[in-house]
């Protein structure tokens, strides 16, 4: 099955952090879930010197247009936590 990274960069205005933390339990029960179907690869927040800043996500999906519908599902987006999304065909290494 195709791979994609998904990178995402949350919102920086003064609330941000405090909405993804409100929705952070919901985002991570979606990310169990979705790792017990093997859609779900490996994730994780990106960081700056001080918070929370975005995400990184590896996904199994079929393309593009189903990571799209996959990330729009997100309560990071349905939360109002993640601006930007980039989406990346990619190819974890076998090593």
């Amino acid at each position: 099955m195709p791979q994609f990274l998904i990178l995402a960069d949350d919102y920086k205005d003064a609330e941000a952090l405090n909405r993804r933390l409100s929705v952070r339990k919901d985002h991570l029960k979606r990310m169990r879930a979705e790792k017990a179907e093997n859609r779900f690869i490996i994730g994780g927040a990106k960081l700056n010197e001080k918070k929370m800043v975005g995400s990184m996500i590896v996904v199994n999906l079929d393309n593009e247009e189903a990571v799209k519908k996959w990330v729009n599902e997100d309560p990071y987006i349905t939360g109002k936590v993640w601006e930007h999304v980039q989406i990346v065909p990619f190819k974890i290494a076998e090593v």
